[in-house]
């Protein structure tokens, strides 16, 4: 879990949600992250990336699982 307050790591992916916010009205920012679970290795290449389609939705601990096997062997 990361916690994104400005958004920095939110924005560098993209992965700003514009259609949704449920955060707390006094906030300045805008839009909340699109959800999404990353893969990352030691150098920071991103090795799997799951973008859900739903900001209400994670990835289910079966897809994380199925891709850290696929890609940590």
């Amino acid at each position: 879990m990361l916690s994104d307050r400005t958004l920095a790591v939110t924005d560098a992916f993209g992965l700003r949600n514009q259609g949704a916010h449920s955060g707390d009205p006094r906030d300045e920012i805008e839009a909340l992250p699109v959800p999404t679970s990353l893969l990352v290795d030691a150098n920071g290449k991103v090795l799997w990336m799951d973008v859900s389609e739903n900001y209400q939705r994670r990835s289910s601990p079966e897809v994380v699982l199925a891709a850290l096997q696929t890609h940590l062997h």
